[in-house]
């Protein structure tokens, strides 16, 4: 049963964010939105990550960890509902709100894989953001045809936004039950660490942020990458539709990495040359499309998998690098907390770049710089160590 709950709840952490993009123009038409007041409303959901993530634990520490997973869900149905009714102060709170369910789901689902299979982290991770990518890519693919249904009282917008609805419905099927039943498993209350364990501890250990950076700079690639894709591809010649097109093979590309790595992660003790390879190859990605951009089809269908598969294996080093579940919530909220912080921080600066030099060049170098850097994190997460090792030893 927790592995059904585990995937319903992966179907909930990626598809209500994504699905806004394609569906961005139509709601700047009808709402009358400039184009900074647009972008600051796809950096909404990467805000609110950086923001609610840390207080994930404690959240859990509070309420138990299934509750606290309900009131993820509950968060981003309520948010749905806000963001689609169809005018802009409910847009914002709802997409607000989203972002809030989604980070406190990001932050303890990898607690939930650690107390309920220890064995299997590397597995369950894997398959659980492979879920994640599924519903994010028939989430937007769907968005523009949904919004095309000639809907009573609804704009098409609207009413394809309201469709995401379906994810957290899905989802509350299966943790209602559970939360009413009082189950307790999965709980983070057992532990003495659960005291001793805090963020400030975390901050003076090299391991801690060897695993946060890897992932944060991971985040930074992608979102900094994705945000300005389909703009890049038409500057560069890419009819409108081809780029969308393209955008959709990324969001596709992302999904591959939780099968194919399957066989490599059952197999392998050691990520560190796996990860390696995957974190170079996003940088590789990066190089092709500013070189060779008439071949961008190869360069973002390997971008999307490399820098996913990264994302894959840096989020097991959550569960992999700590030795309870307290340390796991704690890691946990203070990766993705300064990991999202530094993505929401991407598209700005990318755009910056190419406002001030107006060419992608000088954004797409930038962007391929810091994916070395998270090559070399990366690498330094993949050694077998623990958090606070030292101190515990």
């Amino acid at each position: 049963m927790a592995f059904i709950g585990i995937m319903f709840l992966a179907l909930n952490l990626r598809a209500p964010f994504t699905s806004l993009a394609p569906m961005l123009s139509q709601i700047m038409d009808d709402l009358s939105l400039t184009g900074p007041t647009a972008g600051f409303l796809t950096a909404l959901p990467l805000l609110s990550f950086a923001l609610v993530s840390p207080w994930a634990a404690a959240i859990s520490r509070r309420l138990g960890l299934y509750p606290s997973l309900l009131l993820a869900v509950l968060l981003i149905g309520m948010g749905v509902v806000l963001r689609s009714m169809g005018s802009i102060f409910p847009l914002y709170l709802g997409t607000i709100m989203i972002g809030a369910g989604i980070a406190t789901g990001n932050v303890l689902l990898p607690v939930v894989v650690k107390l309920n299979f220890p064995a299997r982290i590397s597995i369950v991770t894997s398959l659980y953001i492979f879920i994640m990518g599924a519903g994010s890519t028939l989430s937007s693919s769907i968005m523009v045809p949904i919004s095309k249904f000639d809907v009573t009282m609804l704009n098409g917008w609207q009413f394809a936004l309201l469709f995401n609805l379906i994810f957290p419905v899905l989802a509350l099927l299966l943790w209602i039950p559970e939360v009413i039943k009082g189950s307790r498993k999965g709980g983070v209350r057992t532990s003495e660490s659960q005291k001793e364990v805090t963020t400030r501890q975390l901050l003076k250990c090299p391991v801690a942020w060897q695993v946060t950076l890897a992932i944060g700079l991971n985040s930074f690639t992608f979102y900094s990458l994705a945000g300005w894709l389909p703009t890049m591809l038409g500057d560069i010649g890419y009819s409108d539709t081809q780029a969308g097109y393209l955008y959709g093979l990324l969001q596709f590309a992302t999904m591959i990495p939780g099968l194919v790595l399957l066989p490599f992660l059952s197999r392998s003790t050691s990520q560190r040359w796996l990860i390696s390879i995957c974190a170079v190859s996003v940088f590789v990605a990066l190089v092709g499309l500013l070189s060779l951009s008439q071949y961008a089809v190869i360069w973002v269908v390997l971008f999307g998998f490399a820098n996913c598969a990264t994302f894959i294996i840096g989020m097991s080093f959550i569960g992999l690098r700590t030795t309870s579940a307290a340390q796991a919530a704690t890691l946990s909220g203070l990766s993705q907390s300064i990991g999202y912080a530094l993505a929401a921080t991407g598209p700005s600066l990318v755009g910056y770049f190419y406002t001030s030099t107006g060419t992608w060049s000088t954004s797409l170098v930038f962007i391929a710089i810091v994916a070395l850097f998270c090559a070399l994190f990366a690498n330094l997460a993949a050694r077998d160590q623990k958090v606070l090792e030292r101190q515990h030893s």
